[in-house]
């Protein structure tokens, strides 16, 4: 007959059961654990690599397509149409299989939607993957039958690409939440309206486009708004919507245990299951101690704290982008204001803030030119380079993790100005077809943004108007 020894075993779960979790984890890894890290790490490593070069392959064969688009001074249209073309753009998402992301390194394609300035001129840029340019025409020539789009040439090309530069200087920063709470709206276009006023809406934008038009000889200003169209899956961020609004209306909601939590409760779960199957005596029951679900406040909330709720559930509802923003001021040295523009651009940017909320703020601890204490200069030149190049890229993954904005707030920071709009330098279609751009010289040598076609693509003859 065998006899099994359950002495070591029990005095190891005795030491599991008592011991800080710090200790019984050095015990396993003294005793053989250190081989499963190592291995495990090996893999995830080599996984990482195999997946970074497959995925950095990929990213080098795109191929780019930059459109300028603008559309009739008499614009009466509010961000309501560019909410439509964002949705449009939302069909290019796609949830790749496995062979696909793994082995094809599949990489979600994303928009760089842009405002800028060469001069004062200031124009609408939309930069694409070529495959991708008909979705982005036919969503603009749906909303606005009668706008000039031309493909003109990468404006970034000439760009210096390291700092410090002899002739040039650079300002510049990404924009993030001023509340890490991502389901919280920022203040959005319908919040500018104005009803029994003269003018019904008034346009958040004309602040910032009259700051770019006010730029000079050797100066560029530009703001980058990256999207990326997603699933429900990406962070879960619908079913935490949902949470936050549960929070909001003082509901319970059951807390999700981490990993760490489970893996350092394995030990007392061994320790009962052996004391169990041994003594034949089950282990205590911890007693219930589910608390009842609070009352719904929602009938006692003050009426703003309502407003509150309802925007974050009007933000959740609509299609969401991972986003990502980015402003560079650059200029010849001779020209050089960064108060101006740097003020202007963020004072515009601080309108769609909602202090109760949610708003956009500059970024200037870890991407931002703006150092501080030790090795400044070099940390400073550090920054402009590779903000320089994350912007001349319409790069994902440089700078600040991206986050959650729907259709609505992207309109709100991105969409044609209006016929109240004064901004004189603003690129405008002069004639409904068959007309090149007001502003986008075809025929001069100095040509600011020159297309690559001499004759700007129209919509098609039987679009419904």
């Amino acid at each position: 007959m065998i006899t099994i020894d359950w002495t070591p075993l029990l005095n190891f779960i005795n030491f599991v059961s008592y011991a800080p979790s710090y200790a019984v984890y050095y015990y396993l890894l003294v005793h053989g654990g250190w081989f499963v890290v190592v291995i495990g790490f090996y893999h995830l490593f080599l996984s990482f690599y195999i997946l970074n070069r497959i995925t950095s392959y990929m990213v080098a064969k795109y191929k780019w397509a930059y459109l300028a688009v603008d559309v009739p001074k008499g614009n009466e249209q509010t961000p309501k149409a560019v909410e439509s073309i964002f949705s449009h753009l939302a069909g290019a998402h796609k949830d790749p299989d496995m062979e696909e992301a793994v082995l094809d390194g599949y990489l979600q394609p994303w928009f760089s939607l842009e405002i800028i300035s060469i001069e004062g001129y200031v124009q609408f840029v939309v930069a694409t993957l070529k495959k991708y340019r008909d979705l982005i025409e036919a969503a603009i020539y749906a909303q606005y039958p009668e706008a000039e789009i031309t493909e003109i040439e990468d404006y970034t090309k000439d760009f210096p690409t390291h700092f410090p530069n002899k002739d040039y200087n650079l300002w510049g920063t990404e924009y993030v939440f001023t509340n890490p709470e991502e389901s919280y709206p920022i203040k959005t276009y319908t919040d500018f309206e104005h009803s029994g006023a003269e003018d019904v809406f008034k346009d958040p934008l004309a602040a910032l486009l009259e700051t770019f038009s006010r730029l000079g000889k050797g100066e560029f200003v530009g703001l980058q708004i990256l999207v990326k169209p997603i699933s429900n899956k990406w962070h879960d961020w619908k079913k935490h919507g949902l949470e936050v609004v549960k929070k909001m209306t003082g509901a319970t909601v059951k807390q999700k245990e981490s990993n760490m939590y489970k893996v350092g409760s394995i030990p007392g779960k061994i320790f009962d299951t052996a004391l169990s199957t041994i003594t034949g005596v089950q282990a205590d029951q911890k007693a219930d101690s589910k608390k009842d679900d609070l009352p719904s406040l929602m009938l006692h909330l003050p009426p703003g704290f309502k407003t509150d709720i309802e925007k974050v559930e009007r933000k959740i509802s609509k299609i969401c982008f991972a986003t990502k923003i980015r402003c560079i001021y650059l200029a010849k040295k001779e020209s050089y204001s960064k108060n101006r523009i740097a003020y202007g651009t963020t004072g515009a940017i601080k309108q769609f803030i909602t202090e109760n909320l949610n708003g956009l703020k500059p970024e200037f601890e870890k991407v931002g030119t703006h150092t501080h204490y030790y090795l400044k200069e070099t940390r400073l030149n550090w920054r402009k380079t590779k903000l320089v190049n994350a912007y001349m890229a319409r790069s994902r993954w440089k700078g600040i993790p991206e986050y959650l904005m729907n259709t609505e707030e992207l309109a709100t920071l991105w969409h044609f100005p209006m016929l109240t709009v004064r901004a004189p330098m603003v690129a405008m279609a002069e004639a409904k077809k068959g007309q090149p751009p007001s502003g986008l010289p075809t025929e001069r040598a100095n040509a600011i943004i020159t297309p690559l076609t001499r004759k700007s693509v129209t919509p098609p003859s039987n679009l419904p108007i």
